[in-house]
């Protein structure tokens, strides 16, 4: 529950970011989008390891996006806070090692494909300029 926390955190800082032409601290983004500015922080850390956005300190620094919006899709977002297997995996821990089990992880893993493919699919199509536009 927490990834899907720093993922929607990690997209408004993003839109945020987007929406102004200077760089913005991470006090000013965590105001405007009522986030615990500590836990905005270890977000946006995240994101500047990942290349998404770029920090520059001291007092005339802040935050500001490594490219433009349209070229950042919300999966690059997702993968880049994304620190542990989805929800959806937790799944195969409720088969056994028996006969049963093994054949019911069978099918259960075919669906985590399928969502994680689906999960690919969907936030790859978007990006953070379609989140601006809307």
């Amino acid at each position: 529950m927490a990834q899907l926390k720093r993922f929607g955190w990690g997209l408004q800082a993003l839109i945020v970011l987007a929406s102004n032409a200077n760089q913005c601290s991470s006090a000013e983004i965590a105001e405007q989008i009522q986030c615990e500015p500590t836990a905005l922080r270890k977000v946006l850390a995240q994101l500047v390891e990942a290349g998404i956005i770029e920090v520059r300190q001291g007092r005339s620094g802040g935050y500001q996006l490594t490219r433009a919006p349209v070229r950042i899709t919300l999966f690059e977002i997702y993968t880049s806070l994304h620190e542990e297997q989805p929800q959806w995996d937790r799944m195969l821990d409720t088969t056994g090692n028996h006969s049963f089990g093994q054949m019911v992880n069978e099918s259960f893993q075919k669906i985590m494909t399928d969502i994680n493919s689906q999960v690919r699919l969907v936030l790859g199509n978007y990006t953070v300029a379609d989140l601006l536009n809307r």
